[in-house]
């Protein structure tokens, strides 16, 4: 049986070729790397560039590598128009800075991905209001949204440095890629039973001994860049479950989190993407 149209679509080369024929569409071409996913992107940046370009579609390469391959093949410009190339931040900063690219049309995003962003305060309280049904203020002191956010950071920080440990010294194992609720609670979005400290004698120091040593060196890396604000360290998507779970034992009632997403990624202060933003305008 012939492949359909929609299993050659996202293939690597196919992908390539995509990218190649749809020159002339967009007024700048972003590629990014999360397939299936280009409809966020593309609200996004109309979001953040409203119609200073004409943006008719988005490039997903599928995966970090698969972005970097773009950028060699087709560097900053295809035909005259700019290419920018926008990839999650993930570890690289700490772990792997030596193989990031260094081009002003290559943009590691500051946070680990982009779901981090949709972590708001604003939009969150916005979402929240219409369950809750109370004025702001009492909204407001309900949510609790930066004590959440201060808890869930605290807490996981660790995790996400042992995370960290293992991308650098054993990529071969999972890490990231673990279900988040291996570790936080279903009913509150916090720890479950302390559940960090289990990983930590289970498996990081069976991993390797001299884990400790080890990770402290990637803690001191991070915090010469970001500080001791470890929101960046860890994955959106996490932080998105812990929310979500947070908020679901708030209301004492379900809620679609797709729905609880996209209210997010259509409200989130954009303005915390000035820096793409100024990369793209002052290119």
């Amino acid at each position: 049986m012939n492949a359909g149209l929609d299993d050659l679509e996202y293939s690597a080369d196919a992908q390539a070729a995509r990218f190649i024929l749809y020159q002339g569409l967009n007024e700048i071409n972003l590629i990014v790397e999360d397939i299936d996913r280009e409809y966020i992107y593309e609200t996004i940046f109309k979001r953040m560039l409203g119609e200073q370009y004409n943006i008719s579609t988005i490039f997903a390469a599928g995966g970090k590598p698969a972005v970097k391959d773009r950028y060699y093949e087709f560097g900053k410009k295809t035909n005259g128009i700019q290419n920018f190339y926008i990839v999650d931040g993930d570890f690289d900063r700490y772990i792997h800075q030596s193989d990031m690219i260094t081009d002003s049309c290559f943009i590691y995003l500051k946070t680990y991905n982009i779901e981090n962003y949709f972590i708001d305060e604003k939009a969150c309280i916005q979402f929240a209001k219409g369950h809750l049904k109370c004025l702001d203020d009492v909204v407001i002191e309900k949510v609790s949204f930066n004590s959440w956010k201060e808890r869930i950071v605290s807490e996981s920080s660790k995790l996400f440095l042992c995370y960290c440990f293992i991308q650098k010294f054993y990529p071969q194992k999972e890490n990231v890629s673990r279900a988040p609720f291996l570790f936080l609670d279903e009913k509150t979005g916090f720890e479950k039973n302390n559940a960090y400290q289990k990983y930590w004698n289970e498996e990081i120091l069976v991993l390797d001994s001299d884990a400790k040593n080890k990770i402290n060196e990637i803690d001191e890396t991070y915090k010469s860049i970001h500080g001791s604000n470890y929101f960046n360290l860890i994955c959106g998507k996490f932080l998105l479950d812990s929310l979500c779970a947070y908020l679901r034992n708030l209301f004492k009632a379900s809620y679609n989190k797709e729905d609880f997403k996209w209210h997010l990624i259509n409200h989130f202060d954009i303005t915390k993407l000035d820096y793409v933003k100024n990369v793209i305008l002052q290119s």
